[in-house]
């Protein structure tokens, strides 16, 4: 991937070791949601391009997410898109995560498997689960999950916000709402359980749209019974689930679907 000579501000001081302790303390699992992150004009433009885009790869379609499109095309992306994740894969980018979470070494995946632009519509959800922590392709485990909300207006009412849940999937213990300029940065492992499992109510014609980037390491995780695994595990949370699954069909029903 070539480095774009136009870099996207940071409102913020970037510090990695400022964020450090919230980070690291945070429950069930390293985390921090960063308000207000990149220059406002910039991320007004990121938003605009990519509500517009409609170069996708395909739409998600199974148990685990319904109605979430994809695009991990860098070179289909807005010029925008590409700015921003040129700046996120930047050195002096991952070493402010490095800074933040006590990673070494990390790497951002220049193919974004996984990543990229991604824009669920009315009705779309994605289930609780611990992402795949492994790249055949780059031979590296991943370590940090990184997503650039894109929202302007969005209501709480509509739902979609980040759920993070305890290691043993007894409760949600941490929410992000996926607004406009929010970052939401978190360490990947076993149970790093996380989504957005309820489905949308947002109007026809409103999106969740962010920007999802992942980073890896060669460090063999510290976690002994980490395995590697090429994909996603799926988490049920019981009579809750249940209740997403009727409230998804009624919403397809009253639309006329």
């Amino acid at each position: 991937m070539l480095m774009r000579s136009s870099i996207v501000r940071s409102n913020l001081a970037l510090d990695g070791k400022d964020f450090a302790i919230p980070y690291r303390q945070a429950r069930p699992f390293p985390h921090i949601a960063l308000k207000d992150f990149w220059d406002a004009e910039q991320i007004a433009e990121i938003s605009r391009q990519v509500k517009e885009f409609s170069f996708f790869d395909g739409e998600k379609d199974f148990y685990g997410t319904q109605k979430k499109r994809y695009c991990g095309a860098y070179e289909r992306m807005p010029p925008a898109v590409r700015e921003l994740i040129d700046t996120c894969h930047h050195p002096s980018f991952i070493k402010f995560l490095e800074d933040m979470t006590g990673e070494k070494d990390l790497v951002g995946d220049p193919r974004l498997i996984g990543g990229g632009i991604h824009s669920s519509r009315t009705g779309g959800f994605l289930k609780v689960h611990a992402d795949f922590n492994w790249s055949e392709q780059l031979g590296l485990y991943r370590r940090l999950n990184l997503l650039i909300y894109l929202n302007s207006g969005w209501q709480e009412s509509w739902g979609g916000s980040l759920e993070l849940w305890s290691r043993d999937m007894s409760r949600k213990e941490a929410s992000v709402a996926p607004d406009l300029n929010t970052v939401a940065v978190f360490s990947t492992d076993e149970s790093s359980y996380h989504g957005h499992p309820d489905p949308l109510s947002c109007p026809e014609g409103v999106t969740r749209d962010s920007i999802a980037l992942y980073y890896y390491s060669p460090a063999q995780p510290i976690d002994a019974r980490r395995t590697k695994r090429g994909i996603s595990e799926y988490r049920s949370r019981g009579i809750s689930d249940f209740l997403s699954s009727v409230k998804y069909k009624l919403i397809d029903k009253f639309r006329g679907r």
